[in-house]
């Protein structure tokens, strides 16, 4: 009995954060993308969390072959099943998204397609487009 309340819980608080993602993707969606280039040839993507409006920018565009810098800045604790950010493909590890603490993650592209940008469990949050 415990179970199947701690389970029905838990898929309505996954079922609420994705209905209020996808609201917040359209209202995010013409987002300014910040892209620093750098002189040491790295590209430098920042994004901002927050808990009322998720990742803003939420979709870039890099190069295969490409160093990227992909740094994210909690202006919130996220919580419950979007607690952490990660990128499948490009960045595996989830990373906790903790008021203040910056998160960095470098990589570089090996392949074209579309990564998205997810919490751990999968929830899509934004997308990387390497060419």
């Amino acid at each position: 009995m415990k179970t199947s309340i701690v389970i029905t819980i838990a898929l309505f608080t996954c079922t609420a954060t994705t209905a209020l993602f996808a609201a917040d993707q359209k209202a995010t969606s013409n987002a300014t993308k910040t892209v620093v280039p750098q002189t040491s040839g790295v590209k430098t993507l920042t994004i901002l969390y927050s808990n009322a409006k998720n990742i803003a920018p939420n979709s870039f565009t890099v190069n295969t072959g490409e160093r990227v810098r992909l740094e994210v800045n909690p202006l919130d604790t996220a919580t419950g099943c979007m607690n952490t950010i990660m990128v499948p493909g490009l960045w595996d590890k989830p990373e906790p998204i903790i008021r203040g603490k910056k998160i960095v993650m470098e990589f570089t592209p090996k392949r074209a397609g579309s990564y998205k940008i997810t919490c751990a469990m999968g929830v899509n949050r934004g997308v990387i487009v390497v060419k």
